[in-house]
Formats: structure tokens, sequence, C-alpha cells
């Protein structure tokens, strides 16, 4: 799989193994949604990525807050 040139959804993007899973993306070229309930280090992940990553503050266990994010995502 090439990554270059696609979107990709992350979750738990703020630390950890979903961070590191933004980051390699990132690096492969591609645009990364970043989900996390940590505001402050998911905002700290985005704002290092730049242009090519967007960060949502999202619970994945609320049906609703993922849609939230993935309709932001989409109009991005």
């Amino acid at each position: 799989m090439n990554p270059s040139n696609k979107v990709a959804i992350v979750t738990g993007a703020a630390s950890g193994l979903g961070r590191a899973v933004a980051e390699a993306l990132l690096a492969a070229g591609s645009r990364v949604v970043l989900f996390d309930r940590d505001a402050v280090g998911g905002a700290r992940v985005a704002a290092a990525a730049g242009e090519a990553a967007l960060f949502v503050p999202v619970d994945v266990t609320s049906e609703d807050q993922v849609q939230s994010g993935i309709d932001q995502a989409l109009t991005r």
C-alpha cells in the first residue's frame, strides 16, 4: 500500500502508538485526521505536523463524536 496522497483517520493520535502511526503516515505523504480525547496533546501533534494534519477531539466510544469527526474531515 502506498499511503502517499491518501487521507487517514488515526485514533489515539495524541500519544503512544497512535501518534507513531500518524507520524509515519505523515512522513509517507499522507494527510492525517487525528482523533483523541486529549485536546492539548492532539493539538500539539497537529501543530507540529502542519497543514497535512487536522486534529479533532473525539471520544471513539461516542458514535456521535466519531461521526462529527468524520464530517469535519470530509468538509476540510
